[in-house]
């Protein structure tokens, strides 16, 4: 699937502090804005969102799992007769690299559409999780009884658009998803195995076995976990979010952990902490770091190092991770290139910090394919380095890894806008070396300016454009150089003009 088919649009209303967004995630999306209007969560929306559709974190089978005393009344009837269709167009097929396309009859689309339709509750469940809320009524920026509304959508196949609703109020939570009908559904080629082998099972089982009706519903299930993917994407992808702050977080690591057992142990004896608990984004953080551990990744296939670019671009040296047997934590460190010793992480330079985790993260858990969300990339480094890391997002990126960042850095957006442009010139087509020729299309980069807004009282996003007179991406930085340089000359004059005593 190319780069276009896997852009999703989320439209987001009343949340937080966004009045009005619509984002078009693509694979490297850039936040950009004042602080405090939101961009971050909007980051922490989308990885909730990934979280929730991914299927390592709440299994498919669960989802579509039929009620079994039902199986032969209404309302089920139906789709256990439209399943027989569906198993005798997929019997028997012959499984290439490219997998299928199959058109769900409407009893299954609906029977599969009222399914996702009773997800709203545990969708706002992960999305409160991640955010650190106990209430869903935290996240509405105002109480005009629209509540949140959350739209994701995706063109299908017809010119139609794929829409799914989510939206959150103070007492309950809807959620809409269109499974429009005849749209043919790609199967990729890892599932067509096992729906071959179920559809098999169905038309080759005798029909007056009982087990039949089973065999049916086995394939309803699977079925519901294939085309998720087609439905969501890219949502369906596994997300990893490095929050802002991440250098703290990882230096206080030990301290934290310790203090959530202590404070597990002590419950019910005492009264609760008013300390709120960790956000979900910061827990998986903790949790992800924590359960590094180098000697099973080596008992793995190997994986691309996605992150020792990285170290040889920027840090001049290579983070390393030990695990000590008998606390069972990870200790990081760090060893400058010629260095004999490692120093440990917390002594290094707050680059090396802030980027550590980056790298870890890129060697240990990330591939292509997975989505990676980083807030502020520029913190700590300098501006050329920032430069420098802009270029490194930018070619994860073009190895398969979907990016997301926050940032304040107009160093971050100008070479954005060279990366972007560079792909006009006649050599970008050809095999780029090195992180000075990278090069993304226009429609793989997006750019997004979070603008504050007085009535009602938020932000709004809009897309930024390459503009094509500067060959840059218009913020409100101009506005910030243009009063620092007003006021440079303001005091200059008055120097010279001997106007001050």
């Amino acid at each position: 699937m190319n780069d276009r088919q896997e852009s999703l649009e989320l439209e987001v209303s009343n949340f937080g502090p966004i009045v009005e967004a619509r984002v078009d995630l693509r694979p490297l999306t850039v936040f950009v804005g004042p602080s405090n209007t939101g961009k971050s969560y909007l980051a922490i929306l989308i990885y909730a969102l990934h979280r929730y559709f991914n299927s390592n974190i709440y299994p498919f089978r669960r989802r579509f799992s039929p009620i079994i005393h039902r199986l032969g009344t209404d309302p089920y009837r139906n789709v256990l007769d439209a399943l027989d269709g569906v198993a005798q167009a997929v019997a028997g097929y012959q499984e290439t690299t490219d997998g299928t396309s199959i058109v769900l009859p409407a009893p299954v689309s609906e029977w599969l559409r009222s399914r996702f339709d009773r997800q709203g509750h545990e969708i706002a469940g992960e999305i409160r999780r991640c955010f650190g809320f106990d209430e869903t009524g935290a996240l509405i920026c105002k109480e005009d009884g629209n509540g949140t509304r959350i739209v994701l959508r995706r063109s299908a196949s017809n010119s139609t658009a794929l829409e799914h609703i989510l939206t959150l109020k103070i007492h309950n939570t809807e959620f809409r998803m269109t499974v429009p009908a005849g749209e043919p559904i790609q199967i990729g080629s890892r599932g067509t195995e096992e729906l071959i082998g179920l559809s098999n099972r169905v038309v080759f089982t005798d029909p007056m076995d009982n087990e039949r009706d089973s065999e049916k519903w086995r394939l309803a299930v699977a079925l519901g976990e294939l085309v998720l993917p087609h439905f969501v994407s890219p949502l369906h992808l596994p997300a990893f979010y490095l929050p802002a702050g991440r250098t703290g977080v990882m230096h206080a690591r030990n301290a934290v952990v310790n203090a959530l057992i202590a404070n597990a142990a002590m419950t019910g004896q005492r009264p609760a902490a008013r300390t709120p608990m960790l956000s979900g984004v910061l827990a998986d953080f903790l949790e992800q770091m924590t359960e590094i551990n180098p000697s099973s990744d080596r008992r793995r296939k190997p994986r691309q190092d996605l992150g020792a670019q990285i170290e040889k671009a920027i840090l001049g040296g290579s983070v390393r991770v030990e695990r000590s047997e008998a606390v069972g934590y990870p200790h990081f460190t760090y060893k400058p290139e010629g260095w004999k010793d490692d120093l440990p992480l917390m002594h290094a330079s707050s680059m090396v910090s802030e980027l550590a985790p980056v790298v870890l993260y890129l060697r240990h858990m990330v591939v292509p394919g997975n989505v990676l969300i980083v807030e502020e990339p520029e913190s700590h480094l300098h501006p050329a380095m920032q430069v420098e890391f802009t270029r490194q997002l930018a070619m994860l990126v073009d190895a398969g890894v979907r990016v997301i960042v926050t940032t304040h850095s107009e160093w971050v957006l100008e070479e954005l806008a060279n990366i972007v442009q560079r792909s006009a010139l006649p050599e970008a087509s050809g095999k780029k070396t090195g992180s000075a020729n990278v090069a993304l299309r226009p429609d793989q980069v997006g750019a997004w300016l979070f603008k504050p807004k007085l009535r009602p009282k938020g932000s709004v996003v809009e897309e930024v454009k390459l503009d094509k007179e500067t060959g840059l991406y218009p913020t409100d930085y101009d506005a910030v150089s243009e009063a620092l340089y007003n006021e440079s000359a303001r005091i200059f004059n008055r120097t010279q003009d001997g106007s001050v005593g």
